[in-house]
């Protein structure tokens, strides 16, 4: 989906904290992916995380960086994950349902195609 839209719609990646640190939360699958993360606490380590993860997952997107205050997490209230639509007046369009189990790329297409529509 995101070639078929990349030339009319611009698609960013925001990275908030860390959701599995090794000093938090750690899960399963980062232990036997070999991802081990302390809990970035400051922006620079946060920012060295992102790449790491903007890297190792092969994203193709541009990657935007949430400060060590969670400003974009607390007003988005977007951990675990969510899907947003920003329309060209930076109102928000679409506001998916938080993931992995609210995750719906139909839904979030529909609303860019609504948008590209208008």
């Amino acid at each position: 989906m995101f070639n078929s839209y990349k030339d009319q719609v611009e698609f960013l990646c925001i990275y908030t904290r860390e959701a599995h640190p090794s000093d938090g939360w750690q899960v399963h699958e980062n232990l036997e992916e070999d991802i081990v993360v302390t809990n970035p606490i400051n922006d620079d380590e946060r920012t060295e995380v992102a790449a790491a993860c903007q890297i190792g997952l092969d994203l193709q997107m541009p990657m935007l960086i949430d400060s060590i205050d969670n400003d974009v997490e607390e007003k988005y209230i977007s951990q675990p994950m969510r899907l947003f639509v920003i329309d060209t007046e930076g109102k928000i369009a679409y506001t998916g349902d938080r993931g992995p189990r609210g995750w719906d790329a139909d839904s979030w297409e529909e609303a860019i195609k609504a948008l590209i529509a208008d």
